[in-house]
């Protein structure tokens, strides 16, 4: 299992639950096809084979982990023209294909780097998700429209002096309902009072918490998503029996 990307070289740190999802994957995995994952960081693809190496990976015999380049290497690789294309799946008859791994969940964490961030993404990270961290609203905006999200964070600070400026938050007010009832959206800031549910309903959002409280997050969240799958599963349920889902 790689532990480190191949495109910006910085390592994945991924939890034991996203590893064990990434195996039991891997098991999974048809003949011939190649698992796909994002990198956290620079969001390049990474492809695995079913041994868990890359597909240009050639391990040693009884090493399936593939050896890290060093950045220097890196440097020198990149001003070097590419190779002869490798014609292997000529003679083999098979061509490997991608597939696409659709059950580790995304959380979107708009916050500026921190203590307060790295207790938000350790507690994802801890319940198996992927953290992403955009560089700004604006790229924060569109990962939104391609990308696919469990959960959303946003500091109320993050791009203004509050959320009444934000242009990141007036896009979640706008968006659809058929994709906005999927996302537990979070807020935070000095203003809001903590686990204040009308006041999250009147911000559009799942769950409010005060900045003095951020460093409880990951039991105020588990709270707060508890009441929210109660409140909301049976009606996503009923929704997707009538095929509105």
């Amino acid at each position: 299992m790689i532990d480190q990307c191949p495109h910006c070289q910085n390592d994945l740190n991924l939890s034991e639950a996203q590893v064990a999802k990434i195996k039991n994957a891997l098991a999974a995995l048809p003949a011939g096809k190649l698992l796909k994952l994002s990198c956290p960081r620079c969001q390049q693809p990474i492809e695995l084979r079913a041994d868990g190496t890359l597909p240009t990976a050639d391990p040693a015999p009884g090493n399936s982990a593939p050896t890290r380049p060093t950045p220097a290497a890196s440097r020198r690789s990149s001003t070097e023209p590419p190779g002869k294309p490798d014609l292997g799946w000529l003679s083999s008859g098979k061509y490997e294909t991608e597939e696409v791994i659709q059950d580790i969940p995304m959380a979107l964490i708009l916050m500026k780097e921190g203590p307060g961030r790295a207790v938000v993404a350790e507690t994802f990270t801890n319940t198996g998700y992927q953290s992403i961290f955009p560089a700004s609203a604006a790229d924060a905006i569109g990962r939104m429209q391609f990308g696919s999200f469990a959960a959303v964070v946003l500091h109320s600070r993050f791009e203004g002096d509050s959320l009444a400026s934000s242009t990141f938050h007036a896009s979640m007010l706008k968006m659809s309902m058929v994709k906005r009832r999927y996302i537990f959206y979070t807020l935070i800031g000095p203003e809001f009072q903590t686990l204040y549910d009308l006041e999250a309903l009147s911000s559009s959002a799942n769950l409010v918490i005060n900045d003095r409280d951020v460093n409880k997050f990951g039991l105020i969240f588990k709270k707060a998503y508890h009441d929210y799958e109660k409140l909301f599963d049976p009606l996503l349920e009923a929704l997707a029996a009538l095929g509105r889902r």
